[in-house]
């Protein structure tokens, strides 16, 4: 056990207590730090790991701290390898203390160490508890995990947006212990947004109606697929045939759909052009950060998923369903709420 620990800082709150033995909130000693705090016993119990790194949690304040050691050795001897070998010269077991009474060449070549082991226990672990704060009323931070996908090497690789991905303030984080942040002032980048939205559309969206006609990592656009009231001939040549005679002859098709753009999107500060930035989602704690996330996620797939006709009244002209002209914009799902 290492002996560099000397202090654990604990924030109590009335609903248990949150312990860390990292000093350090940034740097090489954060993103490395090797505590034992995971491997130490609390009133008898194992700390939990929480959505914080480097901080665990305990239900109740600690007024007993342990560490478990293992049992010292005992018994310690050679026991001979080939039984087939045992003589008064060579017994089958020979004592630890006793070893030097044959030779090395014997001993190595013929016989195995061997010992056993008490019984492991606990020991009491002395330490410096320091409490930082009190919290009264404590809400546990929701958990947020949320898939995004983003480029990687050249391709598209998904991950996971987490806790500790929300962006806090600079001055609360210099103020309060990570695992209070939670009920401050926090937000997702527009990045974060662009990659979050991208990838829920891309795993919720019903191809029977809409469809994703631009899927990168700086622009994202989605159109409605919209049967048409009285299917269309159309007439085409094909410009890229192999022989002249083949770019001459008529094809036909029949359009049965049409197809209406309901979302698009970049993010900032990329903002590819002709595209809208999705702008960044803040709120006043991670919960409601939350909560308007689900909201904007669960709204525009509504939307998205929503089947849109012509309308046969008008011959076409209009459209059964239609929502902003056709057109959803994360600014008007903003107003809407």
């Amino acid at each position: 056990m290492s002996e560099e620990i000397k202090k654990i800082m604990v924030v109590k709150t009335d609903k248990g207590c949150f312990i860390s033995d990292c000093f350090a909130t940034s740097g090489y000693d954060y993103e490395y730090h090797r505590g034992v705090i995971k491997d130490l016993l609390f009133n008898g119990k194992l700390p939990s790991e929480t959505y914080y790194k480097n901080w665990y949690y305990i239900e109740e304040y600690p007024s007993l701290i342990q560490t478990k050691k293992t049992g010292n050795r005992i018994n310690e001897r050679y026991e001979l390898k080939d039984k087939g070998l045992v003589s008064d010269k060579m017994p089958e077991v020979i004592p630890y203390d006793e070893k030097d009474n044959y030779s090395c060449e014997v001993i190595d070549s013929l016989y195995s160490y061997v010992y056993d082991r008490e019984p492991d226990y606990l020991e009491e672990y002395p330490c410096d508890i320091q409490v930082v704060c009190e919290v009264d009323n404590f809400i546990f931070p929701p958990q947020i995990e949320y898939e995004g996908i983003r480029k990687y090497d050249f391709s598209d690789v998904t991950y996971t947006i987490k806790n500790a991905d929300v962006k806090h303030q600079m001055l609360d984080k210099m103020i309060f212990p990570v695992v209070l942040l939670h009920e401050s002032p926090c937000k997702f980048t527009s990045k974060q947004m662009y990659d979050i939205t991208r990838q829920y559309v891309l795993k919720h969206i019903d191809n029977s109606v809409a469809k994703i006609t631009s899927n990168y990592d700086f622009c994202f656009t989605v159109k409605k697929i919209i049967p048409l009231i009285e299917p269309e001939t159309i007439s085409y040549q094909n410009i890229f045939a192999r022989t002249k005679r083949e770019r001459n002859k008529i094809h036909t098709t029949v359009k049965k759909y049409e197809e209406k753009e309901i979302f698009e999107m970049t993010y900032s500060p990329e903002n590819h052009r002709g595209y809208s930035p999705i702008p960044e989602m803040c709120a006043n704690s991670e919960t409601e950060l939350k909560e308007k996330v689900d909201k904007w996620l669960t709204g525009l797939i509504e939307i998205i998923n929503k089947p849109l006709c012509q309308c046969p009244e008008c011959n076409g002209t209009g459209y059964v369903g239609e929502i902003e002209k056709g057109k959803f914009s994360y600014k008007e799902k903003q107003k809407q709420s």
